[in-house]
């Protein structure tokens, strides 16, 4: 069956990763692309598609309405979850917001989230942050992947109470990260404490992403390669200071880059 909606790289990544046979509940659904592709790829059931602004939602419920569709995609104005109620869909979809968002989002509404089997989030910042938070409420890391749009890199994240890498395991790849980058740390590049590198290692790690760091694909040196840019020019603004607590600041930097730079080149 031809689609009737073309979904963007980032949006097909999302889609990917919902379960077949999903009752869906799309937050941020923006036009209502994603639960409209889903259902007419038969991989999903129903759906809910919630969107907060009035523009986007009006758009929503034309899309849908246009296709004859408003018995199997409900679209609702209102913040988050909030408009589900529980036990109404298993799984959930947060893409192209912020990770604080979507924390806060989620932990707006636990009982909507007690029949939510799966749940995939594509946040744009905060990604640490979203990985370890997940992991702490009980969420397995299923899988994650960057996909590029636009000259963009983005990271989808699967999350699943059933299956996947709990935050256990997926600690144990950051100390294994920690025993393949030590080296670096022992030749004296510009760590005072064994402190100061477990926190860098421990930052990098969840920021790039433990499942991420194992695929060594060429979206993650590019992801890398911005990130060292990033490094680089906070670096070269700060060497405009002669604040001794800038001076500190900048060798913490140079420390960071060598870090990142042996996570990029590692073999």
């Amino acid at each position: 069956m031809a689609l009737s909606v073309s979904l963007g790289p980032r949006l097909q990544t999302v889609a990917a990763f919902v379960p077949e046979g999903a009752k869906l509940g799309d937050i941020g659904t923006d036009h209502a692309y994603l639960p409209i592709a889903l259902y007419e790829t038969h991989q999903i059931s129903k759906a809910v598609g919630v969107d907060i602004h009035e523009g986007p939602y009006q758009s929503a419920l034309t899309a849908v309405k246009s296709r004859q569709l408003e018995a199997v995609i409900d679209v609702r104005l209102g913040d988050g979850l909030m408009p589900l109620e529980s036990g109404e869909v298993d799984v959930l979809t947060l893409a192209g917001m912020g990770g604080k968002t979507m924390l806060d989002i989620l932990s707006a509404r636990p009982d909507v989230l007690n029949s939510v089997v799966d749940l995939i989030v594509q946040p744009q910042g905060g990604e640490g942050t979203v990985r370890l938070a997940l992991l702490d409420e009980g969420w397995r890391l299923k899988a994650e992947r960057l996909v590029e749009e636009e000259g963009r890199i983005y990271i989808v994240m699967a999350y699943s109470k059933e299956v996947g890498w709990d935050r256990a395991e997926l600690l144990e790849k950051e100390r294994i990260w920690q025993q393949r980058l030590r080296p670096l740390f022992e030749s004296g590049i510009s760590l005072a404490t064994e402190m100061e590198f477990s926190s860098l290692i421990h930052r990098l790690v969840w920021h790039f992403g433990p499942l991420v760091l194992d695929q060594r694909t060429d979206l993650l040196r590019g992801l890398m390669n911005e990130y060292s840019g990033m490094l680089s020019k906070r670096m070269e603004q700060m060497k405009k200071s002669n604040n001794k607590e800038v001076e500190a600041k900048i060798r913490g930097l140079c420390a960071e880059l060598a870090l990142v730079e042996g996570l990029r080149t590692w073999q």
